[in-house]
């Protein structure tokens, strides 16, 4: 006893319509995952847009305190962008001639948001050498900015 012809185009149909369902499913499931991975990185972006800042201190005349043991140097940062930037030792990094300094001997005013619009002061006790040097500052997100200055 058979099916008949009937009975086979059944089978077919059901087993076109799993087939087919699985297909969607997955065509669902990818489209999502790529959708999702888009606003994260909309949102990396955004964030790194809004997030700005420059180094505003005359190239010539960095002020420093000699009081100290090595001499303290003064560098201001305006925030230009339109989020808050948080200062802190472990959220900015600061190279001058390409060498890292130290957290001990770095720091920050105020500590914590710069709010859009303000200025901050990166005090860094280093000793520098007569002539040309260059400053570095890092934030966490990977916005930099640099100053070419002389002593």
């Amino acid at each position: 006893m058979g099916f008949g012809e009937s009975g086979v185009h059944i089978i077919f149909f059901i087993a076109t319509i799993i087939v087919a369902s699985s297909v969607s499913a997955v065509l669902v499931t990818t489209v999502q995952k790529v959708s999702l991975s888009l606003k994260v990185q909309g949102e990396n972006l955004e964030d790194k847009i809004a997030t700005d800042f420059e180094i505003v201190n005359d190239p010539l005349n960095i002020p420093v305190n000699t009081s100290t043991s090595p001499p303290e140097y003064t560098f201001y940062i305006k925030n230009t962008g339109s989020k808050s930037i948080l200062l802190s030792e472990s959220t900015i990094t600061v190279l001058i001639d390409g060498t890292a300094v130290s957290s001990s001997n770095m720091r920050l005013n105020p500590e914590g948001n710069l709010k859009p619009g303000y200025l901050g002061e990166v005090y860094i006790k280093t000793s520098l050498t007569s002539g040309d040097h260059t400053i570095y500052i890092i934030l966490e997100n990977g916005i930099s900015d640099s100053l070419r200055f002389s002593i």
